[in-house]
């Protein structure tokens, strides 16, 4: 199945070349719509539209496979997309699917798999699947676009943290390397436990809860840029620091030991050392494995917030119920925009 260079949000192009020709095309744009509430200026899940009462959501996502298995490549696809409206505190409602395969190479059952994957987490979500877009391409891709909607005063940004929040994230890291364990054949998709293949393959709806609270102050998932990308998402305005405590972060079983051999200086993973290596400042020495780590491209990985602590504290075990791997990984501070790793 697996017939792509590179899998999952590993695939995007690089961080750095992407900021390039979107400084160069952005004023090209020249349509001004006073009812786009959010688009392009800061990089956040969703385009937010307004729409009355509610704000319109909408996203789109796909990528190449980072697993051999077509059902469990068409879960990926499909909850990696409708994270996006999660992550902006919204419900999803409809979406087009986007597809581009080799039917020389990629068999038809294999097709309706990757299909039947998607499906069962877009019925999970009540998401009704309309339409789509299919092309022949020499690499498999799959995605879709999404349409969601989000209450007013439930509408969650990435870039809205408040000096004090605590930093936390709901589910490890580390999707990106063992991808690249996969694709080079130091392990094989049976040699991952069922645990983490349920976590890499999980859903974000904790997003709807989280959206509730008016004292979770910035939300986003963590994907293709990796943790200190998006986390630098959060402080882009420059006024606030964060403090990164590494020793909090969880970690995928058994990719610390895995992330040197499978990292190549063409890997995404390098891409985004370079992009985000004005932002970070190591406190620690750090081991080579976990800096990859830091900035290992995440397919549908966890998402990441800001919230005060005291109501934090309150909450927190009725919400390390709903989910047990959510941590603190850090703290934001008045700053100027650098992530402090210590």
């Amino acid at each position: 199945m697996d017939k792509s260079e590179s899998g999952g949000c590993g695939c995007k192009i690089p961080s750095v070349m992407l900021s390039r020709i979107l400084s160069q095309t952005a004023k090209a744009n020249t349509v001004i719509d006073e009812k786009v509430v959010l688009g392009f200026e800061s990089s956040d899940d969703c385009a937010v539209y307004e729409m009355g009462e509610k704000y319109l959501l909408f996203t789109t996502d796909f990528f190449s496979p980072i697993v051999n298995d077509p059902y469990i490549f068409g879960q990926l696809a499909a909850s990696n997309a409708v994270s996006d409206i999660f992550a902006s505190g919204g419900t999803p409602l409809i979406a087009n699917s986007i597809m581009a395969f080799d039917p020389d190479t990629v068999s038809s059952d294999q097709v309706t798999q990757m299909i039947l994957g998607a499906q069962s987490v877009m019925n999970r979500f009540n998401v009704s699947v309309v339409g789509g877009h299919t092309i022949r391409n020499s690499q498999p891709l799959y995605g879709f676009s999404i349409i969601g909607e989000v209450e007013k005063s439930r509408l969650k940004k990435n870039n809205t943290a408040t000096s004090g929040d605590l930093l936390v994230m709901t589910r490890p890291i580390g999707v990106g390397i063992i991808a690249s364990a996969l694709k080079s054949g130091l392990i094989d998709q049976k040699d991952i436990i069922p645990s983490t293949l349920e976590k890499i393959t999980g859903d974000n709806s904790i997003g709807r809860v989280l959206s509730e609270k008016s004292w979770v102050s910035s939300l986003t998932d963590i994907t293709g840029f990796g943790l200190v990308g998006h986390i630098s998402e959060m402080i882009g305005s420059g006024r606030l620091d964060v403090e990164l405590d590494v020793n909090s972060l969880k970690f995928y079983d058994g990719v610390e030991s895995l992330a040197v051999s499978v990292t190549s200086p063409e890997s995404g993973v390098f891409g985004n050392i370079k992009k985000y290596a004005q932002c970070v400042n190591y406190l620690v020495d750090l081991p080579l494995a976990k800096k990859f780590l830091l900035h290992d491209p995440q397919t549908n990985g966890g998402l990441l917030f800001t919230v005060a602590p005291e109501e934090f504290e309150v909450s927190r075990h009725a919400w390390e119920m709903l989910c047990p791997d959510m941590t603190v990984i850090g703290k934001i501070k008045d700053g100027a925009g650098k992530i402090k790793v210590c």
